[in-house]
């Protein structure tokens, strides 16, 4: 007489599959069944998610029926829960509790018999998997365990093509259609082992910003202070600045591309700078090349490779990991990939450590030594230290990650009255700088490498120094100060804003050949975008421009560059209207080309003639008038 087995499944996260079957009170061999799985997931245009999930269970042996099957859903959110097999429908038991709803389905069918196959089907609506978040429809499903005990695994998420395309995806489809008004992306068990999915849809998001820097100097005598603007990430991150209240003196760039805005301090004096804007992200090709440790540029090897406080490339431990990840014979992309998995494997996210307030930030080293106590600080830095030792050029961003899910995509960057977030950045020949979120990866179950996403926005990006800049937010003078406001925007037109760009130009008035005299110019960015890769021309028909191209590079909106050239005479007889033309060529962060241009005009005199007739007549008659205005004032003082 074959024995009734109760089948259990436990669901944790989104779908964690642990099939065990009873026999006598003992758990039995899950080989003594072949499971196999069919589900769809269907989201509709309001935002809800209707999930249905058909079931085939058969019998590798005689000896045992599947009298009943149990499963958890590590949520409490799941509802309207409905089941059905062949004999028609189930009544499923529901109990919810401690953020889990645990479900029991009865059979009545009794199926038995080797080869035999019991059938059923389950549907439920999962509401918080499908967000309109800004511009962009993101779905993110989470951690699918356990698969490689089941049979074979085969999911559908089914979307409105009013979603827009896919902006991202992970993992890669196993296929992709559009039927019915609806785009079908299917996965089977082997991407699904890969990690959780997620995807978004649409063309990019877009975030407005207000963020607050209380600026102070404490000491008696004048002082000066820099604060880090958000800057633009090439591909990805593109700001669009509305306004920077009080002005600064200057505006600069510096080696790891922040945007560093200086102000002048009196004695004791405290100044509140308030910056708006917008920041739109967009999501690069993700391609990684096959280039080798070898191929890595120099320069970057040298200065993003050395050790930093926090950063302890040259210790025993941290070499050692090193040394076991970094094989010079494969890719940089895959030792990254290799790094990456380490640290989201050895450490384990510290919810308390937040909850408590007290965020010490404790550095790659010991981060080893206390793989439990991390947040997202030690995740970076650890990466970081690792790639690093490993040769690969690597920094760290900090900045603002917008989740809806503190416990799957937590922030942990506290910084007083503001909570912001960390992650690496690692370049990848063929691909450049790239970010990745081994955080995130770990407390999420999804793969943060293969794949990013469009919430994490950069405030500042760290690589020659670990603690040098600090991001928005840091600068307060009352810890309860709330610094960082960032909402979603719906106003894509800002994108189209462009660069404006002014050129200032000055010549001496008075030109002596044969001497050498010097122009200045001045190129300003005026507009709300950045400007990138500007360079100078300078064009003149009488004299010779010491340097007649000048790279300018990045102008951040407000931020001016000036420099200094020297314009040197042909010949000792040069003379005549000197015409100096400056054209000034750049491009947006979309790579559409912009110029400007401007030109004067001054005289060149040479010296054995340096004044010309008109000016000869106005000299000659100044000489004259003061020549009898003397001899009259001399003649009254001798009437005296």
């Amino acid at each position: 007489m074959p024995k009734a087995v109760s089948f259990f499944i436990a669901f944790f996260l989104f779908l964690s599959i642990f099939p065990t079957f009873f026999k006598n009170g003992k758990i039995q061999a899950a080989g003594e069944f072949k499971t196999d799985y069919t589900a769809a997931y269907a989201a509709a245009e309001d935002g809800t998610l209707e999930v249905s999930q058909n079931v085939t269970i058969e019998n590798l042996t005689s000896q045992y029926f599947v009298s009943q099957y149990k499963f958890t859903i590590g949520s409490e959110s799941p509802k309207n829960i409905t089941a059905w097999d062949s004999t028609g429908d189930l009544t499923p038991v529901v109990k919810k509790s401690d953020g889990k709803t645990v479900v029991t389905l009865n059979f009545r069918a009794r199926v038995y018999g080797k080869g035999n196959k019991l059938n059923f089907g389950i549907a439920y609506d999962f509401p918080g998997l499908v967000n309109r978040n800004g511009l962009i429809w993101e779905i993110n499903l989470l951690k699918i365990t356990g698969l490689k005990d089941i049979s074979s695994y085969n999911l559908t998420v089914s979307v409105p093509i009013s979603f827009g395309s896919p902006v991202f995806q992970f993992p890669s489809p196993t296929s992709q259609k559009i039927s019915s008004q609806r785009r079908l992306i299917s996965y089977n068990k082997s991407a699904l082992l890969k990690g959780a999915p997620r995807m978004g849809f649409g063309d990019f998001q877009l975030y407005q910003l207000t963020l607050t820097y209380h600026l102070k100097n404490t000491r008696v005598g004048f002082g000066y202070t820099e604060i880090a603007l958000p800057p633009d990430l090439a591909g990805y991150q593109e700001i669009v600045q509305n306004s920077l209240l009080p002005a600064p003196v200057s505006i600069r760039v510096d080696a790891d591309g922040n945007y560093l805005a200086r102000y002048n301090l009196r004695p004791l004096e405290k100044k509140d700078v308030v910056w708006e804007g917008w920041l739109a992200l967009y999501y690069p090709d993700r391609n990684f090349g096959t280039g080798k440790l070898s191929s890595l540029p120099a320069e970057l090897v040298s200065r993003y490779t050395g050790s930093q406080k926090y950063w302890e490339t040259g210790s025993v431990e941290i070499k050692a990991e090193a040394a076991k990840l970094a094989d010079p014979k494969t890719s940089v992309a895959e030792v990254s990939r290799q790094i990456y998995a380490f640290v989201t494997g050895k450490l384990s996210y510290d919810y308390q450590k937040l909850e408590g307030g007290e965020l010490v930030r404790l550095g790659a080293l010991a981060s080893l030594a206390q793989p439990d106590k991390a947040v997202c600080m030690e995740y970076t830095d650890l990466f970081v230290a690792i790639a690093r030792a490993a040769g690969i050029p690597t920094r760290e961003v900090n900045g603002f990650a917008y989740t809806a899910d503190d416990t799957n995509r937590p922030l942990s960057l506290r910084v007083e009255g503001d909570v912001l977030h960390a992650w690496p950045q690692v370049y990848v020949p063929g691909t450049g700088w790239t970010m990745v979120d081994p955080t995130w990866g770990s407390t999420s179950g999804s793969d943060y490498f293969s794949a990013f996403d469009l919430s994490h926005l950069a405030f500042v990006v760290k690589g020659e120094s670990s603690e040098y800049p600090l991001p928005a937010g840091s600068y307060k003078t009352d810890p309860n100060q709330k610094d960082v406001a960032v909402t979603f925007s719906s106003k894509k037109e800002v994108v189209k804003e462009a660069p404006q760009i002014e050129i200032g130009l000055e010549l001496p008035w008075f030109i002596l050949s044969p001497f050498s005299s010097s122009a200045k110019i001045t190129v300003t960015n005026t507009g709300k975008t950045s400007a990138f890769a500007a360079q100078a021309e300078i064009e003149s028909n009488l004299l010779d421009p010491e340097n007649p191209n000048l790279e300018i590079g990045t102008l951040p909106p407000g931020a001016s560059s000036s420099y200094s050239v020297r314009l040197a005479p042909s010949n000792l007889g040069t003379n005549g209207e000197e015409q100096l033309k400056v054209r000034v060529f750049a491009q947006d962060f979309q790579e559409k080309k912009i110029s400007a241009e401007r030109e004067v005009s001054e005289l060149v005199r040479p010296l054995y003639w340096p004044l010309r007739l008109p000016e000869l007549g106005v000299v000659a008659g100044f000489g004259i008038l003061i020549f009898f205005s003397r001899k009259i004032f001399l003649a009254r003082i001798a009437k005296l």
